[in-house]
């Protein structure tokens, strides 16, 4: 591989990483415009039966989520594989602590990502998250 494709890979893959580590600071920050600006046009988030898709949706379903409890994901292990120069997909792994009903709360799970260029930056054409557990802290993260 020589110089100028080494370097793209890596500016990618780095845009990548910033694109997760934007995602979790718009959910800590309980931003649903921010965190729907990720994705693109036609993009999706899937968590078990919820499919999500297209920015409208998108919009409407993190103002419902996002502004209803206190989130704090951790992202960590990230892989990305670039397709090509627009294309790409990456596994990474989460942590959630959750404020919910007064109650405190540890999830955990890793979310199977595709990404695309679209307008010129990489966004999420597809979010699907797998979750391990979702368990009250009181109850460890067994459960």
């Amino acid at each position: 591989m020589d110089l100028e494709k080494r370097i793209a890979t890596i500016e990618a893959k780095d845009e990548i990483r910033e694109l997760t580590a934007r995602y979790c600071h718009g959910v800590v920050d309980g931003d649903a415009a921010a965190i729907t600006d990720l994705f693109c046009e036609d993009g999706s988030f899937q968590m078990g039966k919820t499919l999500v898709e297209g920015r409208d949706a998108l919009l409407e379903f993190y103002t419902g989520g996002v502004g209803q409890q206190t989130h704090k994901p951790f992202i960590q292990n990230h892989v990305i594989e670039l397709n090509d120069g627009e294309n790409a997909s990456g596994r990474c792994s989460v942590e959630i602590r959750i404020f919910q009903d007064g109650e405190a709360v540890t999830a955990a799970g890793h979310y199977f990502d595709t990404y695309r260029v679209e307008g010129g930056r990489w966004r999420f054409a597809e979010r699907n998250f797998h979750a391990y557990h979702f368990a009250p802290w009181k109850d460890g993260w067994t459960s």
